[in-house]
């Protein structure tokens, strides 16, 4: 279990860190006493979608759930990242087991006093709201976060010191649950190997096909159907520093002379330095359109330097008039499995 109180950080799943008016030492202690309750017990599979996350409450107040928990994706046109669904307290049985849970109440409501022990209880007396989070409390795998207040009045500040967590908690297991539905489908290893003779490998599923038209350009793709989802590898030869316009200007060049003449919008692409697979880079995250095919949408690209050589890796999504974020992080797990053959 982890506990925070008023922390923007997640600490270790031992340890309880009070920052109420001052930081305060980390405590251990037990946490949640139904978990000893049914450690023992064979635990339920859990059910629902990878963007499901059910909020249950004595008082449900869905806007502010929906104002502060709610992220957003621009592919290009607006998309909500998670589904929340509401339920009295009343009714955690009938929703338990599904596999995220956002509780949040005061000391005051029954099922909150439940869930604490004596010290957890303490604790969120002193700090006025603490934030726990729990792993396959009533099924596996599952995540369970949980807001717990002194006072009932306090709920919607606890909820506005701890956003910025429970949101980043909400989008990694979101993340994670796509990525693990993902790899329940089978690996298409002979593509793998064929990729490995370009220098590179992803694990894509079977189903993807291989174009290797550019090879001698040093430009691989892979691509599947139903939605359109494309992948890219290349590389060149690069001694300067790596620069945000540069990362811009190149991906147009690649997609403009190899995609028919796809271009970034660049009013709806974000660029960050990273670390990748222990090489540091840019990742550019945006829409990218074409004119003539009046095609478009949301594509990733990893712009990343080893040595003296410069590697892009990039996935595009077109999939006009359907939902696009669950489809897209996809691509983004098959990115992330990238290995470089050398």
């Amino acid at each position: 279990m982890q506990t925070f109180a008023g922390s923007s950080r997640v600490h270790d799943a031992s340890t309880l860190v009070s920052l109420g008016k001052r930081l305060c030492p980390a405590i251990l202690f037990s946490g949640l006493v139904i978990v000893l309750l049914t450690s023992c017990a064979r635990i339920p599979p859990t059910y629902g979608k990878s963007r499901d996350i059910v909020v249950i409450s004595s008082t449900i107040d869905s806007q502010l759930i929906e104002n502060n928990l709610q992220l957003y994706n621009y592919v290009p046109q607006k998309e909500s990242l998670f589904a929340f669904i509401f339920a009295q307290d009343t009714a955690i049985n009938s929703v338990k087991k599904f596999h995220t849970l956002l509780l949040y109440g005061s000391l005051q409501d029954g099922f909150i006093d439940i869930l604490l022990d004596d010290e957890a209880k303490k604790t969120t007396e002193q700090d006025t709201f603490t934030l726990f989070r729990l792993e396959d409390l009533w099924s596996k795998p599952q995540l369970v976060v949980v807001l717990a207040v002194s006072e009932p009045q306090y709920i919607e500040a606890g909820l506005l010191r701890f956003k910025a967590v429970i949101t980043e908690i909400l989008e990694e297991n979101y993340y994670n649950r796509v990525k693990t539905n993902y790899y329940v489908k089978q690996i298409d290893h002979r593509l793998k190997n064929t990729l490995s003779n370009y220098g590179v490998t992803f694990d894509v599923a079977k189903g993807w096909l291989i174009d290797s038209t550019y090879k001698d350009d040093n430009f691989i793709f892979v691509h599947t159907h139903f939605p359109d989802r494309v992948i890219f590898f290349y590389k060149e030869p690069y001694t300067a520093e790596l620069s945000r316009d540069y990362a811009l200007s190149k991906r147009d060049s690649l997609t403009r002379a190899y995609y028919k003449g796809d271009y970034i919008l660049r009013d709806l692409t974000r660029t960050e330095e990273i670390e990748f697979k222990s090489m540091k880079g840019i990742r550019l995250r945006g829409v990218w359109q074409n004119d003539s095919l009046v095609a478009g949408g949301p594509f990733l690209s990893y712009f990343l330097k080893k040595k003296d050589t410069l590697y892009v890796l990039d996935g595009l999504l077109f999939n006009p008039g359907e939902r696009k974020t669950d489809y897209f992080t996809m691509v983004e797990v098959i990115l992330n499995s990238f290995e470089l053959v050398e």
